[in-house]
């Protein structure tokens, strides 16, 4: 039984490439062309079908075999649509994992966040990716730009796991999630300062400033 599974899982795999490269090379790989392609199939098998009992059924039954073409319509058409909803869905959310939060709980001046800037992090909170860039402006020591490492205490409060431990590509989608998400007091965050804020941050974490700032974002998460 096991080499007959193999087998087949084998000969299942070779059809399946060959199928596969039919759609994308001769079909085009596009929905539109996908639907034609199967609706075509699906006539093709009924007029085969009456063909071989009877041709004269297909006249006598029309009504039958245009219910059954018109539900084969609707079933792969909605069928694309579910698909192409599941594109957007995947454009539209981020890959991290958040740990549970009352909302409600959440205190934003904490963190002195606008109006716009909250809605659009109760997104990142859904799991979605904001609309309008979030305005981080709470400043570091000198007043001369928002602070990073806030804004990392932060993200290691949320995110399942934390982020100190993360490290190669799993890093660089988080440093990807807060530059497309965030904005240091009106600007553009700047990678290269980003990755040596992170470095400096790890090292300091159990000096009293950085200590003040993780009680300060528990506070603003409702966590104390």
């Amino acid at each position: 039984m096991e080499r007959f599974i193999q087998k087949a899982g084998k000969s299942l795999a070779v059809i399946r490439v060959k199928i596969d490269f039919y759609l994308r090379e001769r079909i085009g790989g596009s929905r539109s062309n996908l639907m034609l392609f199967i609706l075509s199939l699906f006539v093709f098998l009924v007029l085969a079908v009456s063909a071989f009992l009877n041709f004269s059924s297909l006249f006598e039954h029309y009504r039958l075999y245009l219910g059954l073409f018109i539900l084969m319509v609707l079933a792969v058409l909605w069928t694309a649509i579910f698909y192409e909803s599941e594109t957007h869905l995947e454009s539209d959310t981020h890959d991290f994992p958040l740990v549970d939060l009352k909302r409600s709980g959440i205190k934003y001046h904490l963190v002195n966040l606008d109006k716009t800037s909250e809605k659009e992090f109760a997104r990142l909170l859904r799991g979605r990716n904001v609309r309008d860039k979030i305005n981080f402006t709470m400043g570091n020591k000198s007043g001369d730009s928002a602070n990073h490492r806030i804004l990392f205490v932060l993200f290691d409060e949320l995110i399942l796991g934390g982020i100190k431990d993360m490290t190669g590509e799993r890093k660089e989608h988080f440093f990807k999630l807060l530059t497309d998400s965030f904005l240091m007091n009106g600007q553009p965050i700047n990678q290269n300062t980003l990755k040596t804020s992170f470095s400096a941050w790890k090292g300091e974490q159990e000096k009293i400033n950085s200590r003040n700032q993780r009680k300060l974002i528990r506070q603003m998460l409702g966590k104390e």
